[in-house]
């Protein structure tokens, strides 16, 4: 019998761990997309600034603004034109970011429909156990059940940290693929600079678009692994630090214009991702030595509950 409740409460324990967490999440994303959305109406203001003619500018994507501007040379630019590049840069990626959790939100909350009501029925089984342990009257059941508790809040933990270390390591990737474009861009920026003529020069400012949609991509996923960092935090006994991640994208696009005018520029925005590669890389290690401490802690209550009950 005490192992049909175990069965059960594992269940439910695993749904409301997923409710309390999502719970958590959709909070947090709602409070980013509210920030967002004040982001990109300074980010419009500061375009209206930057150009009378809003209707047309709104009309007009980075990209085409970009190739409009880069008909002379970058090293050339006027400082108003880089602002005017910057300000649609990012008040472009203000708008990807917008889509992200607003189609975020809606999965989430599709989600946490799917998981029910996990709070009332994990307390339903905790009343039945508890009066099936007084039945029962015997030590050594109430000292079993101690055990099975104490290990199914250790899985607990070890899935936030199984769900961190995914999360990282697909932030990782992300930035690789961003580092490999920079990387690109970089090697084409050399070739330009001793004569590669205009071949070379569209090739390199074709790798614009394609980093700066990486970098998008690896916002986005860092964005998830702060999200799963502050659930190992909170759920438990490590503390993370966690510093950076949501403003990465901010920063890189600061001097994403600039950089790429000149060729010593791009070795900067590749040094600061590949920066951020390692910042991840150290936080997994981190939660991966975590991971396998608790891993080891569930061994030995499987070990005491085996025990246990050989001895019954």
């Amino acid at each position: 019998m005490l192992e049909q409740y175990h069965k059960r409460l594992t269940e439910v324990k695993e749904r409301k761990r997923l409710y309390v967490k999502w719970s958590a999440h959709k909070e947090r994303a709602i409070t980013h997309l509210t920030e967002g959305h004040q982001k990109a109406e300074r980010l419009r203001q500061q375009l209206e600034r930057e150009r009378a003619d809003v209707e047309r500018l709104k009309k007009l994507s980075f990209t085409n603004l970009f190739y409009t501007i880069v008909g002379r040379r970058l090293e050339k630019m006027e400082k108003e034109q880089q602002e005017l590049l910057q300000a649609q840069l990012k008040y472009e990626e203000a708008l990807h970011t917008i889509e992200d959790l607003e189609e975020e939100l809606k999965e989430i909350q599709l989600f946490l429909q799917s998981l029910s009501e996990p709070e009332q029925e994990y307390e339903q089984l905790i009343m039945e156990k508890k009066a099936y342990l007084i039945s029962t009257d015997s030590p050594l059941t109430e000292q079993l059940s101690s055990l099975i508790d104490d290990e199914e809040e250790k899985k607990a933990q070890l899935k936030e940290y199984q769900e961190a270390i995914t999360a990282g390591i697909k932030a990782k990737a992300s930035l690789g693929k961003a580092v490999s474009s920079l990387e690109s861009a970089s090697g084409w920026s050399t070739w330009d600079m001793f004569g590669g003529g205009m071949l070379s020069t569209a090739i390199k400012h074709s790798h614009v678009d394609e980093a700066r949609s990486e970098i998008h991509h690896a916002q986005r996923a860092l964005r998830h692994f702060e999200e799963e960092l502050k659930d190992v935090n909170a759920y438990t006994d490590c503390t993370i630090e966690i510093d950076g991640f949501l403003t990465f994208a901010d920063y890189f696009f600061d001097g994403f214009i600039v950089d790429w005018m000149v060729h010593g520029k791009i070795q900067d925005s590749l040094s600061q991702t590949t920066e951020m590669v390692y910042h991840v890389e150290r936080i997994l290690r981190e939660l991966t030595r975590e991971e396998q401490a608790l891993t080891g802690e569930i061994t030995a209550l499987k070990q005491q509950r085996t025990e246990l009950v050989e001895l019954a």
